[in-house]
């Protein structure tokens, strides 16, 4: 009887902390999603300076929409903001996808988002991660689309973004030679910036796992 006990404790508790899954067939315009990808130096650095969600980190997100009759992925990355399927987007990681979808109540919102996204196809990836440019990265182009259609007022909120390695309080030495290297400039450490972390733990998206199969 006892033994039985257990076995029923130990599912409520893993039950309870499950993440509900959605399958790509339940995906729609406006869904976020959120991956890992993986090693390297600066992603490794972007991860520990940023919210996980539940013990996931994530160092990428792109946002659905319907284009040409099917559903893809819009997101800035390998220097330019543009489409891609969920298919190739999905095989860049090993580790679990997250979707965020925007509560009901923010769906007509959401629907303007997926749409007025499409404008942005073309625009140079941000290597900087500097606000207010004509470049952007992965999370601030789902910053400027929502405010967009937000009668150009913020939905997503930035906050001062660092580079400094939590455990020590001193700047990663990757984000150092980064921006030196490239760009001849210091760190801009304090400037304000949003990243996936951020947008994944906003209370207003429901969020689950993307089922694999």
């Amino acid at each position: 009887m006892r033994f039985n006990l257990l076995i029923i404790v130990s599912f409520l508790v893993h039950s309870s902390f499950a993440q509900e899954q959605l399958k790509r067939a339940d995906l729609k315009a406006g869904d976020f999603l959120f991956q890992d990808l993986g090693g390297g130096d600066l992603s490794n650095a972007i991860k520990k300076v940023t919210p996980h969600y539940n013990g996931h980190y994530f160092s990428h997100v792109g946002i659905l929409t319907d284009y040409n009759g099917s559903l893809v992925v819009i997101e800035s990355y390998d220097n330019i903001a543009d489409t891609v399927s969920i298919e190739k987007f999905a095989q860049r990681t090993k580790q679990t996808i997250f979707v965020g979808r925007l509560k009901k109540e923010y769906q007509s919102l959401t629907m303007q988002a997926s749409e007025e996204v499409k404008k942005y196809r073309g625009i140079k990836y941000d290597e900087k991660y500097l606000p207010d440019s004509n470049q952007l990265y992965c999370s601030e182009l789902i910053y400027y689309v929502f405010k967009s259609v937000n009668q150009h007022q913020d939905f997503f909120n930035m906050q001062p973004m660092t580079f400094k390695d939590p455990e020590t309080r001193e700047l990663f030495p990757g984000w150092i030679n980064y921006y030196k290297n490239f760009f001849q400039m210091d760190v801009p450490e304090g400037e304000m910036g949003i990243n996936p972390g951020l947008l994944i733990n906003d209370k207003r998206l429901d969020v689950f796992s993307l089922y694999a199969h």
